[in-house]
């Protein structure tokens, strides 16, 4: 069954059943059990028994183990920022700065923007700063989980943060598959950043819409939602955090806009320190080098714990709480975060399953090498995004891609150069694809939990926005393929076409949801 069609099947049976059945926690089980199956010749026992394996496996792993943590605290931290009033201190002074909807959507790019040394923290600190002002505003939660998705790894994957360092090590992989040694992977880095058409077309079209509210598809149903009845998200949604539900009014004797800074600077701080420290303590010359070597998953953790005993202090020192309230918030913060944290282990237990069945040397192995490398490009981002969606990590993705496609690329042209920037770009490109809005992505999930969305309607509002940037990039790389235009002029024509697919599709929509 391993690397065969057989192995589209785990990940297939989750994704189509979280669509169908709203259910994510019972889709995912059922893709894990359906590669159990297919692994141990049919057998249910035994497939019961591989299914809790994998699953054991993801929470015993170290890495997991601390991005769970990480996930508890920052549901303790949450809980402290709106029980000490907090949100309702932000909301107040919102109301003086944000005073429309255009403005409240461009503040939430721009800071997704900003923050962009981390995906996991992106979504964290964004969610967290704008939850309540989208929600004074009237805007959905499908809409803010979009701009929080899309401005969290395709943002990570250009500047300097932890996923630069894992490139830069995917990158010179590939070289020396391909047997290039006349290149840094630095330089390849950079070089490739303009051919990284879809994460680019991805946070442009983000402001696009921010900015001229041409929502369309589910989405701009969701917007009419939300702004005529007034419903953020809709009747018989299960948010992913519901905050008001599970915490309660937040205190009224001193609602302070410190309550709120205060956490969220602490865990800006601590997990920078904690990537600068955790790296340099392995080793390393430059800043790059010390990132490659940092300790990602601990550097969140600590941040997430600084952000839990800054409200811990806050509450205690301003007598805000007792010592049994304070406790108490911790435990309701906990809670907050329990659906998410089942459903990131069981997201990475069928990541392990696709694993177990070599899907990736399955899907590579039919795209083949005999190919004119004007379709290469194109061929390697629909690889990208396949495997990508299927398994819902880019990480691994890139880990697959990238040592196939520039030898590949290198095989053909026997320009260097070329070879190693062109297919890092679109590599990465498609990779991203599918951590952005794969319903089994880790970061998909942040963004829904960090946004208080209803996970599949995130998934569903958000993949038409995907596919839009996707399709554009589709025909950039052709382009690119055929007439080996300039990078720089090609995403010119990419976010002009972006311009007039959102207008166009915006136009249709209104006639079918206003």
């Amino acid at each position: 069954m391993e690397g065969t069609v057989w192995s589209i099947l785990p990940p297939l049976v989750a994704i189509v059943l979280c669509f169908v059945t709203k259910n994510v926690l019972l889709s995912l089980f059922l893709g894990i059990f359906t590669g159990g199956l297919l692994l141990n010749g049919f057998n249910p026992i035994t497939g019961i028994g591989y299914s809790l394996e994998k699953i054991i496996e993801s929470i015993a792993d170290e890495w997991d183990a601390k991005l769970l943590l990480f996930n508890l605290f920052m549901g303790a931290g949450i809980a402290f920022i709106w029980r000490l009033g907090g949100s309702k201190a932000l909301a107040d002074w919102a109301r003086t700065k944000i005073k429309t909807k255009r403005s409240a959507s461009v503040w939430a790019w721009l800071l997704g923007v900003i923050v962009f040394f981390n995906d996991y923290i992106n979504a964290a600190i964004v969610g967290n700063v704008t939850r309540d002002i989208f929600e004074q505003h009237k805007i959905s939660k499908e809409k803010l989980s979009y701009i929080l998705d899309s401005t969290s790894a395709p943002v990570a994957t250009f500047f300097i943060s932890d996923w630069i360092a894992y490139q830069l090590a995917m990158i010179q992989n590939g070289m020396d598959g391909a047997g290039i040694t006349n290149i840094s992977p630095l330089t390849a880095f950079l070089g490739s950043i303009p051919f990284n058409f879809y994460c680019i077309f991805t946070v442009i079209f983000v402001g696009i819409i921010a900015i001229t509210n041409w929502d369309f598809g589910s989405m701009l149903k969701a917007e009419v939602r939300a702004q005529r009845e007034g419903k953020t998200s809709r009747d018989g949604a299960s948010p992913m955090l519901n905050v008001d539900f599970e915490l309660g009014k937040p205190i009224e004797k001193r609602p302070m806009i410190l309550t709120f800074v205060l956490p969220i600077l602490a865990l800006i701080v601590v997990t920078i320190i904690g990537f600068y420290y955790t790296g340099a303590k392995v080793g390393g010359e430059t800043l790059i080098e010390k990132l490659g070597n940092a300790d990602a998953a601990t550097a969140l953790l600590w941040g997430a714990f600084a952000m839990t005993l800054t409200g811990i202090t806050i509450a205690l020192g301003f007598r805000l709480m007792t010592v049994a309230e304070t406790m108490k918030t911790i435990l309701e913060g906990f809670k907050l975060m329990l659906l998410a944290c089942a459903i990131l282990v069981l997201a990475w237990s069928i990541g392990t399953v696709t694993k177990d069945m070599n899907l990736a040397g399955y899907v590579v192995s039919v795209v083949g090498k005999s190919v004119s490398f004007a379709l290469v490009p194109a061929i390697i981002f629909i690889v990208g995004m396949l495997i990508s969606f299927a398994t819902g990590t880019s990480w691994g993705t890139m880990a697959i891609l990238t040592p196939i496609a520039i030898p590949i690329a290198y095989k053909i042209t026997n320009d260097a150069w070329l070879s190693v920037t062109v297919m890092a770009g679109t590599v990465f490109a498609g990779a991203i694809f599918g951590d952005h809005c794969s319903p089994i992505s880790d970061t998909t999930v942040l963004a829904s939990i960090f946004s208080g969305s209803d996970h599949i309607d995130h998934v569903n509002t958000q993949i038409p926005y995907a596919l839009a940037c996707a399709f554009v990039a589709l025909i950039m790389y052709l382009l690119y393929g055929i007439f080996k235009i300039s990078p720089f002029i090609l995403l010119t024509i990419g976010i002009v076409s972006l311009i007039f697919v959102a207008k166009l599709l915006n136009k249709l929509s209104l006639k079918k949801y206003a």
